[in-house]
This record gives C-alpha cells, sequence and structure tokens, in this order.
C-alpha cells in the first residue's frame, strides 16, 4: 500500500509541469468515511516536513520522521491549524456538529482523526480544504471516500487544490422509492446467503404435508423476528452477538434432530417462536451493520423486513415442490407403500445434513 502511494505521488510530481516543480509542494492526504446515522470520519495525513516549514520549528528528526516530544510541545497550535482549513458541511454552508479530534505521530507524518456529526445537517455533505494553499500555488491534497454507496478501493483518489478545494462526500438523502428498493434489496440478499436461516426453515418443513401448517409455522417464524429485530435496530435490546450465533446454531439443531422422532409439526408452531426470537437478533445485527438511514428510520426498517419475508417465502416456495416431489418419486411409486405417507429416509437424511450444518 505504502509503495502504491509513494507510486501515486511520484505520477503526480510529473503531472506537474515545470514552473510548478521549482516551487514547494506541500501534498497531504484525507481519508473520509461516511458511517451510518450520517456519521464522518476524516483521517488527515500532513508530512512532518511541511509543518516545520509553516511552524519553523524541529518537528522533525533524521530521514523526517515526527519527534513524538516536539509534537507533543506544539501540538495544540498545530491541530488548531489544521482544524481551521478543512470543513465538512453542506452545499449552503452550514457545518456538521464536531464531535471528537485525535493526534498522533504516524512515522514521517502526522495523523489527525476527525469525527463530524451531519444528522442535523440536510442535503449533499462536502469536504473542503485550504490546507498550505496560503503556503504554495501548488499544494493539494488527495483524497479518498468510503461510505454508504462510495469506495476508494481501486480508484484514483481526487486532487484537491487551489482550483478544486472541495468534493461531494454523501449524495442527498435517499427517495422513499430510493430507500424501499435498497431494504428490500438488503432482507432479500440476507436470506439467501444466510445459510444458517434456510437451513432452520427447511427443517421445519420436512414432515409438512398440509398447508395451514406450514401457514402456522411461517406466521410464528415471522411475527417473532419483527420484534426483536425492531427492539435491537432502534438500541432498546442488545445481546451479545457470541450469544445470538450460538442460539441460531442450537435452533438448527434442535429442530433437525427433533425430525427423527417427531413427524406432527401441527404443534410446532410456538418453539418457531420461540426460535424466531433469536433469529430476529441476528437479522438486527445485519440491518446495523448495513446503516440506516435516519430521515427514513421507520420505511428502512419495514421494507428490510419485507425483503426477509418475500425471502422466506420464496424459501418455501421452492422447498415444498421438491419435498413433495421427492415424496411422490420415492414414496408413492414404492410396492405397496401408503400413499400419504413421506419416507422416513429421505426425512432421516436431509435432518441429519442440517443438523451437521447447525453443529459447524
Amino acid at each position: 500500500m505504502k509503495r502504491l502511494w509513494r507510486c501515486a505521488v511520484w505520477m503526480l510530481f510529473l503531472a506537474l509541469p515545470l514552473d510548478a516543480m521549482a516551487h514547494q509542494v506541500f501534498l497531504s492526504s484525507a481519508r473520509i468515511t461516511e458511517n451510518p446515522g450520517r456519521q464522518i470520519s476524516v483521517e488527515l495525513s500532513v508530512e512532518g516536513t511541511d509543518l516545520e516549514k509553516v511552524f519553523e520549528v524541529p518537528l522533525t528528526i533524521r530521514g523526517g520522521i515526527v519527534n513524538p516530544h516536539e509534537l507533543a510541545k506544539h501540538q495544540t497550535k498545530i491541530v488548531d491549524y489544521l482544524m481551521a482549513r478543512m470543513a465538512v458541511a453542506n452545499s449552503a454552508g452550514d457545518s456538521c456538529h464536531f464531535m471528537s479530534k485525535k493526534a498522533q505521530e504516524s512515522y514521517n507524518a502526522v495523523l489527525l482523526v476527525t469525527k463530524w456529526d451531519c444528522q442535523k445537517t440536510a442535503g449533499e455533505l462536502f469536504y473542503q480544504t485550504s490546507l498550505f494553499f496560503d503556503e504554495s500555488a501548488t499544494a493539494g491534497q488527495l483524497v479518498f471516500i468510503k461510505g454508504q454507496g462510495k469506495d476508494s478501493k481501486n480508484k484514483t483518489p481526487p486532487l484537491l487544490n487551489t482550483t478544486t478545494p472541495k468534493i461531494s462526500i454523501t449524495g442527498p438523502p435517499p427517495t422513499f422509492i430510493e430507500t424501499t428498493k435498497r431494504f428490500i434489496a438488503a432482507g432479500l440478499e440476507h436470506i439467501f446467503i444466510g445459510f444458517d436461516h434456510i437451513a432452520f426453515l427447511v427443517a421445519l418443513l420436512l414432515w409438512a404435508r398440509r398447508l395451514w401448517s406450514v401457514i402456522k409455522i411461517i406466521t410464528a417464524f415471522t411475527v417473532a423476528h419483527t420484534i426483536p429485530l425492531t427492539l435491537a435496530t432502534l438500541d432498546i435490546v442488545a445481546l451479545p452477538s457470541v450469544f445470538v450465533e450460538a442460539a441460531i446454531a442450537a435452533s438448527i439443531i434442535y429442530v433437525a434432530a427433533e425430525n427423527f422422532y417427531r413427524r406432527d409439526i401441527e404443534k410446532r408452531w410456538p418453539i418457531t417462536f420461540l426460535f424466531g426470537l433469536v433469529h430476529g437478533f441476528g437479522f438486527a445485527s445485519v440491518l446495523k451493520d448495513f446503516g440506516l438511514p435516519d430521515n427514513a428510520l421507520v420505511t428502512a426498517l419495514a421494507m428490510f423486513n419485507v425483503g426477509v419475508e418475500i425471502g422466506q417465502i420464496a424459501i418455501v416456495g421452492i422447498a415444498l415442490p421438491i419435498i413433495l416431489t421427492v415424496d411422490h418419486l420415492i414414496v408413492r411409486n414404492a410396492p405397496n407403500a401408503p400413499n400419504i405417507r413421506r419416507n422416513p429416509i429421505f426425512i432421516y437424511f436431509a435432518s441429519g445434513g442440517i443438523l451437521l450444518l447447525g453443529a459447524d
């Protein structure tokens, strides 16, 4: 990574006109992260030698390495200087609420980490800098942006300078349609890549023969997981992730094991409701990591749940025909086999595989 960064710097030097090379080039970098809840983190890296020239103090030692003792002596004025030359605000100039700052040495640079709360700052957000612009006409700052909908990986970082001193770090708040599509897709994606939830649902259905039994089970699971999904996402209730993951695995093992000694699933909905509460906390951890927009919290939460339900219905719609087809081919075509009975060998084999998956 450091080698790539140095190459980028050298390419920048080569791209500059010759008359600019005759002047001092002040080059810094900023890594900006858009976190959930419109929280913005800015990690500003400034060469110690550049700060030495501005403050005329011996900030570095041999090789340009920042001396932590010298930095401690001059830290307040250096931080104030850097803070006065950066801003996170909207297009109207309304600044985000400043939360915290921390400065430290990082080899040959001074690293300033700041956090900003932009929940009450409406509209598109911009990062702006004027660092070293009064020192050199060729001063610039490389900006790496990472966040919801943006990722600087494998992209050329933009260079802010006196001509282009600011850059957009967020888009405008998403519309209702955009929020709906985004969170339904997120719910669907989590169901289809969450093999633990799929395994649990399939294990519940292996002995199912009546549609009403299936409806009761799915309804119990839906109602149950909606409760902790809402409470945990809103930070009203929280459980350790280790406990939640272990409980989800236990639910899969229990239901799969139950298939070996219980074939009647008519009364399975209470235990499904109980385990659904646990799975709801698992859904909530995914949703919180995904990030909820503060201006559409209820919509996002509801649409994620809708996506999960669509996924569940799709799984049932895929699993039941397969189970019934196997039932028809193996049982009804077998000599002297009852027409309404499922082949236990098929159920035991499938439940055994699911049990091993839960124990893994």
